[in-house]
């Protein structure tokens, strides 16, 4: 004899029987279901023996037949149940109906009870409850048991009133869609399985509505055979005391029939190998289970107790519980820079029970965003499985849509999980709040000793707005002549809609005339807290101060002359724009009009001009005085250190 430890407690199996060697045996399961024919039960005298007996199943629900009235399911429910485990045992609905009845009794925080039908049949009724199993939410994960307890004894007569009693339960079995969730339980009363009632409860002659399976699927004459010791359930007992059968165990009368939805694999579905009928050993046919030898599937108080407390065997089976799926409700993606990397993880958890179904689940992402192809299955009970979910960086821009997790979790078939993502255009650096500057002259003008002032040099994020990020401006470094120094030192600077500003300081103490030259650089790079952040260009500015008669050198000390075309105004214009352009330095410029073909149509300026701001006028005409059509025409600006091109456009 083999001792089996599980968290149902000690299970004691022989290795001579077969796979009703029956015992605790196999995993703790989701949900265990027990059936028990408790033979007239109406009072408590008998409560002692069935407390030992239901306490070493441990059932979730407990399915009994042969009770009488609705005191005998309360006294059942409070002397034996409750007694085992206090509070935790309710009864489903009972239906006094005109024999002996059907009940059920439902663990709290295992299952809970959805509704309940009573089937009539020519003799008993047969009973139908919907029941849900704890943690679920909808119907889908509802599983109907049927109770029935069918007539009794051989013969034709008998054996077409167990084919009606049947019939008339399939009647409403079949008006539910295939594919259901259902078990058949209880006292069948037939000796084979050629019997009629058992061929039409398997047959799917009519459609797949209603039929059940055998989970044992052993065919054959039961009755009195020896061949199948293994599997009955009546009686265990041979002496004749307080009623019932007294012919030692020879006929397979319990069992438990499941759906062909509930044997699949996938979702609620029986564990056939747990599939138990309590006691039986296959060492006692014809005998009774407490005859030599000792009994080898239970301890001998128990099978003490369960030829004492009826004249039937109790069945029970393992049923693992459909998956479920738990997810975040949302994931905010960015924000990120255009061009780098937006990718959180989903975590995906199946908390159903052990042995619950495994979740099977895929992805559908919404537009803008990716989730990973295929299917993935996860075990119940398993570790979160973590998958990326990808938002596309190539352009700036708000994005959100739902991700579906589709999946075979009954309560959440398909399960929106919010997305959001935000990607951001870099930021630019200039020296100029119109456009883009990089190279810039910071003029002290000319002054004696003693009168030079600190001027500002200003950095701008330019045309920052609500998707662009913030810029970076980490470093600055002065070459040159070191009369020339950052007021206080460099402090970084991160910057938005407003622009940086430094004090730059001419130390002219001791100071000859002359002119003085060096080179301020900033460093800049988009905020470092965001994916795909890029160093950015250097923003380079000319500083120069002269120390001498300030009269014979017109400067203006507080401005920043800001290399290439400022501004065009009008811009459509009409009859004429001008057009202001700065030069951080002297030199060959040339500055035309083309039009849209490239040909070259007016020259504005051509030559060497000082270092400084120059303005120029276009009338609209070429350099042969015709006055150009309306249209897009383009402004090119060339000196040594710019080529650049900008838009003008003419209307009447």
């Amino acid at each position: 004899m083999d001792i089996i430890r599980s968290n149902r407690g000690i299970v004691r199996t022989s290795v001579t029987t077969s796979i009703l060697v029956l015992a605790l045996a196999g995993p703790a399961a989701a949900l265990r279901v027990a059936s028990y024919n408790l033979l007239n039960y109406n009072d408590a005298a008998r409560n002692a023996n069935f407390r030992t007996v239901v306490e070493g199943m441990n059932p979730d629900v407990l399915v009994v037949e042969e009770i009488l009235s609705q005191s005998a399911v309360n006294t059942f429910r409070d002397d034996v149940l409750n007694v085992l485990w206090p509070g935790e045992w309710v009864a489903g609905t009972f239906d006094d109906g005109p024999d002996t009845d059907c009940g059920i009794f439902l663990r709290a925080g295992t299952a809970q009870e959805i509704a309940h039908f009573s089937i009539s049949t020519t003799l008993r009724q047969i009973d139908e409850w919907t029941i849900r199993p704890a943690g679920y939410a909808t119907d889908d994960a509802n599983v109907r048991i049927y109770a029935l307890h069918l007539k009794a004894s051989t013969g034709s007569t008998n054996e077409q009133r167990r084919l009606d009693e049947v019939t008339a339960m399939r009647a409403l079995m079949e008006t539910y869609p295939p594919g259901q969730n259902y078990l058949v339980t209880g006292d069948f009363n037939i000796y084979t399985s050629s019997e009629p009632a058992y061929q039409y409860m398997l047959s799917s002659a009519n459609g797949l509505a209603g039929v059940v399976q055998d989970p044992i699927d052993r065919p054959g004459s039961w009755h009195d055979t020896g061949s199948f010791a293994d599997i009955h359930t009546q009686s265990p007992r041979t002496m004749q005391f307080g009623g019932g059968a007294t012919g030692g165990l020879d006929d397979r009368f319990d069992m438990m029939l499941v759906s062909p939805a509930s044997q699949d694999g996938e979702g609620f579905d029986v564990l056939s190998s747990t599939y138990t009928a309590y006691g039986q050993d296959g060492l006692h046919f014809n005998h009774a289970i407490i005859d030599a030898p000792p009994n080898a599937a239970v301890p001998m108080v128990i099978a003490q107790a369960i030829h004492d407390a009826s004249d039937h065997l109790p069945l029970f089976a393992d049923f693992q519980v459909p998956a479920r799926i738990v997810t975040q409700d949302a994931l905010a993606l960015g924000p990120v820079f255009v061009g780098g990397n937006a990718t959180d993880l989903l975590s995906v958890e199946n908390p159903a029970a052990v042995p619950g179904d495994d979740l099977d689940y895929s992805f559908t992402a919404p537009s803008a965003f990716d989730a990973p192809a295929g299917d993935f299955s996860l075990p119940a009970g398993a570790a979160p499985a973590l998958h990326p979910i990808s938002l596309h960086t190539d352009a700036a821009g708000f994005f959100a849509g739902n991700l579906v997790v589709h999946s075979d979790a009954p309560d959440e078939p398909s399960r929106n999980v919010e997305l959001t993502g935000t990607v951001l255009d870099h930021a630019r650096p200039s020296l100029d709040a119109a456009q883009v500057i990089t190279e810039g002259t910071l003029d002290f003008g000319t002054h004696p000793v003693g009168q030079f002032a600190p001027l500002d040099a200003l950095v701008y994020n330019f045309g920052y707005q609500s998707l662009q990020g913030l810029l970076d401006v980490y470093d600055a470094q002065i070459t040159g002549d070191v009369r020339f120094s950052i007021a206080g030192g460099f402090t970084p600077q991160t910057l938005g809609t407003d622009p940086g500003t430094w004090s730059i300081e001419f130390d002219d103490a001791g100071a000859s005339d002359g002119t003085y030259d060096a080179t301020l650089v900033f460093s800049t790079r988009d905020q470092q807290d965001l994916g795909g952040a890029l160093d950015l260009a250097d923003l380079t500015l000319q500083l120069t101060a002269t120390v001498g008669d300030a009269a014979s050198v017109p400067t203006d000390p507080t401005h920043v002359v800001v290399a290439g075309i400022a501004s065009i105004h009008p811009n459509p214009f009409s009859p004429s724009a001008e057009i202001h352009f700065g030069l951080t330095e002297s030199g060959p410029v040339r500055l035309a009009v083309y039009d849209a073909g490239g040909r070259l149509l007016r020259s504005l300026a051509s030559g060497d001009l000082p270092a400084g701001e120059h303005a120029v006028r276009w009338d609209g005409t070429d350099d042969a005085g015709r006055s150009m059509p309306a249209g897009i025409y383009f402004l090119r600006l060339q000196s040594r250190r710019l080529d650049q091109t900008r838009h003008i456009v003419r209307i009447r």
